[in-house]
């Protein structure tokens, strides 16, 4: 978190006119979205934002200076929710004239039918990601304003409403991600009763699903702004983990969570000779941007707060000692296949040996009292089936000698037991049990 903060602050700029903000990157000149953006990051993270009184004065136009080839405008729904936001955690005044303006423009925008939120203009299709934006924006001004609440009203039931209708703009992992965080914010929480409790809960199934894919969690949003063409790289692993512990906590336990969190913070560029040192990157191949550095800060501090809430000093010890893997006693990971693991201890591989032991047993028994009741005269495929039995019994026996010794050597390679008990029943115990039998 130091050394985001330091990354954010190193690369603030005066844009010449009397504000200062932030680009996407740092040869971009300072804009309102990445601006609000950095704003409401370090609010929540509870850190004073640098040059406020420049930041402000910069959030509050809808030009950057020098406008640049016709991409300078920022006066659609998706820019409007932005510097709402942002406004709101400067603390500008409800009754301001630029936060009026902006809720006014809001409630314009709102599409009569959908009641979702296009990213700028009038033509394109609704957004997942502009509306999520405005219901963040209005959510401090609806319990004052009632034209404000029907409009979270209809927004708020529009995004619950795609995702239990598994409507395809849903599918990917930063639109739940959108979804889960609008739902899971207080004002909204009980706003459309069991169907939002119902459509968080399948936002948060799919954002561990799509986390635990280890795939390429990113995706492209293309919409005018203006006459120019812009697409927004939504940066699905840095969205997904704020949008999971907002919604949900406790899940700062779960293993995919777990697992991603690592992921995200290998993201963070740590090279002392790199300019870039203390901000994330979009991707293990991708460079340091404002976005990525916000996203991850604000997932930094979702999971501070999940920590501090659910986490003691016992369990962190414990789950330290899980990850070394240095007892037998820790649940070891012994075989994957996918994005499924089988996760079992030294006592549980034991059990299973056991079974596996008596099962083993039993059939190749039942492989020997089959052979011992066909005679010399018996046909091929009756001695075959008898030999099929002892056969089937000792691969048994050697899953759960395997299972067992996997589990009760973390520190050797599985693949190492795996060939030694492949060579060790192969060349000795199905040749002794097969002449016994």
């Amino acid at each position: 978190m130091r050394l985001a903060v330091e990354w954010v602050r190193r690369y603030q700029f005066s844009d010449g006119a009397g504000g200062a903000g932030w680009g996407w990157i740092h040869d971009v000149p300072p804009n309102p979205q990445n601006t609000a953006e950095i704003v409401c990051a370090l609010t929540a993270a509870g850190i004073p934002v640098p040059r406020a009184e420049e930041v402000l004065h910069l959030v509050r136009r809808q030009m950057i200076v020098p406008p640049t080839a016709g991409a300078g405008e920022f006066t659609g729904p998706i820019d409007i929710a932005w510097r709402l936001r942002a406004m709101h955690c400067l603390g500008v005044a409800d009754d301001d004239p630029d936060v009026r303006e902006c809720v006014r423009t809001l409630l314009d925008e709102q599409e009569p039918e959908s009641g979702g939120f296009r990213m700028s203009g009038s033509v394109g299709p609704v957004s997942l990601t502009a509306t999520a934006a405005a219901m963040h924006a209005l959510a401090p001004y609806a319990s004052a304003d009632v034209a404000v609440a029907r409009a979270a009203l209809r927004g708020v039931t529009f995004l619950a409403m795609t995702m239990l209708s598994d409507d395809v703009r849903a599918e990917a992992l930063y639109t739940a991600a959108h979804i889960a965080g609008v739902l899971a914010r207080p004002e909204y929480a009980s706003i459309v009763g069991k169907r939002s409790r119902r459509a968080s809960e399948l936002a948060i199934e799919r954002l561990l699903d799509g986390l635990a894919d280890r795939a390429d969690c990113n995706g492209d949003e293309w919409f005018l702004r203006g006459d120019v063409a812009h697409a927004w790289r939504h940066l699905g692993l840095h969205t997904a983990i704020g949008a999971v512990l907002v919604a949900d906590a406790a899940l700062i336990l779960h293993p995919t969570v777990r697992a991603a969190l690592t992921a995200l913070f290998d993201l963070q560029e740590l090279d002392h000779r790199l300019p870039g040192r203390g901000g994330f990157r979009t991707s293990s191949e991708g460079f340091v941007t404002a976005y990525s550095t916000t996203l991850a800060i604000e997932a930094m501090v979702y999971a501070r707060a999940a920590v501090g809430e659910t986490v003691n000093p016992g369990r962190i010890f414990d789950l330290i000692c899980r990850a070394d893997g240095a007892h037998h006693t820790d649940g070891g990971v012994v075989t994957e296949w996918g994005k499924r693991r089988l996760v079992i201890n030294s006592h549980a591989g034991f059990a299973m040996f056991l079974l596996a032991a008596a099962a083993g047993l039993t059939i190749v028994g039942l492989g020997g009292l089959l052979k011992s009741q066909q005679g010399p005269d018996a046909s091929l495929p009756a001695r075959a089936s008898a030999g099929g039995l002892v056969v089937w019994g000792t691969v048994v026996l050697a899953f759960g000698t395997l299972a067992w010794l996997t589990s009760r050597f973390p520190s050797t390679s599985a693949r190492a037991i795996a060939a030694g008990v492949f060579g060790g029943f192969t060349a000795v115990v199905l040749p002794v049990v097969t002449y016994m039998v």
